[in-house]
């Protein structure tokens, strides 16, 4: 009997034993309120952080009036500088233009002064003026016939004088222009009317080419008009 009881008290307290044994595993794995505060705050920041961080689609923002105006406006004054850089430009063309223009019309006229007057009494100085005042194959047909040229006038003891009445520029590039020159040539011979030295004016009409040669403009070529 005393054997019995005694296995029987072992039973109850290794039973009690393991009892108490599995409700301390059980609270262990029952969250305590400190834990669950503390789960509860990462949540919180773990979902506001998600928001704060979430690619929202943007809008497009319609300009404001104010800002329409704003762009109108830089649009307007760049066109109006545009506008007036190409005036500007223009215009210095234009004044380049006159003054070569005004240049050339110079020369030609200067030119035939030089190539229609001529005295008999100092032909060969006026002859070599001519050739000074010459270029190209035109100052080459003078050279030839310089000296037949002077010969003639002096045997002739014909003088001529000239009156330029209008010069017009026809076309001209920057070293070269065709001048359009109307002319009065006054003659005088001595010995072929004694009375009268002086003749009747003849007007000339002639297309002058006028060309720069060392910085300077002669005379190219030379064509009477009817």
């Amino acid at each position: 009997m005393a054997l019995a009881e005694a296995r029987a008290l072992a039973a109850r307290e290794r039973a009690t034993r393991l009892s108490e044994k599995a409700d301390a595993i059980a609270g262990d794995r029952q969250p305590t309120a400190g834990t669950e505060a503390g789960d509860a705050t990462v949540d919180d920041a773990v979902a506001k952080a998600r928001r704060r961080f979430r690619v929202r689609p943007r809008r497009l923002r319609r300009p404001a009036r104010k800002g329409l105006a704003a762009i109108a406006a830089a649009v307007i004054s760049c066109g109006s500088l545009g506008a007036s850089g190409y005036l500007l430009w223009h215009h210095r063309n234009v004044v380049h233009q006159q003054q070569r223009a005004a240049e050339f019309a110079a020369a030609a006229r200067q030119g035939a002064i030089i190539l229609m007057s001529i005295d008999a009494t100092k032909a060969r100085q006026d002859v070599q003026r001519i050739i000074d005042s010459t270029t190209g194959a035109f100052k080459g047909g003078m050279l030839i016939a310089a000296d037949d040229l002077v010969q003639s006038v002096e045997q002739s003891r014909v003088s001529t004088k000239v009156t330029v009445q209008g010069v017009a520029v026809q076309s001209m590039t920057d070293d070269s222009a065709v001048v359009l020159v109307a002319a009065k040539a006054e003659v005088a011979n001595p010995e072929a009317n004694p009375d009268q030295t002086k003749l009747p004016p003849r007007s000339w009409r002639i297309v002058m080419t006028v060309q720069r040669d060392g910085g300077q403009l002669k005379v190219a070529k030379v064509e009477a008009l009817p």
